[in-house]
């Protein structure tokens, strides 16, 4: 698992697909503070399948980064390839307030 975290972005026609590799902590601040400027679409999906472990700093950065995706770009949330420890952790902070998990 890479220790460093970055995001893939794909876009499509109605979707923008991003792909996150690695932790995300504090070491992931400035990808996830850029990644609501990259949103173009009304649709969003984050894959987590390539995420690492994510500490609290790293679960207030994604809070911060799916706020914003929700209200300035007015973006429905998609997550998908979560674990069944990450699920938990998103429902026990909130994250599901702001995204839903993919079926």
């Amino acid at each position: 698992m890479e220790k460093t975290f970055r995001v893939e972005h794909k876009r499509g026609d109605t979707l923008d697909s991003f792909t996150f590799h690695g932790n995300i902590d504090a070491l992931a601040e400035l990808c996830l503070r850029e990644l609501p400027a990259l949103v173009g679409r009304p649709a969003v999906t984050i894959d987590f399948s390539n995420a690492g472990r994510i500490n609290s700093m790293g679960i207030a950065l994604l809070l911060r980064c799916l706020k914003a995706i929700r209200e300035e770009k007015k973006a429905e949330i998609t997550l998908d390839g979560l674990n069944q420890m990450t699920s938990m952790l998103f429902k026990m902070t909130g994250v599901f307030l702001l995204a839903t998990q993919a079926k």
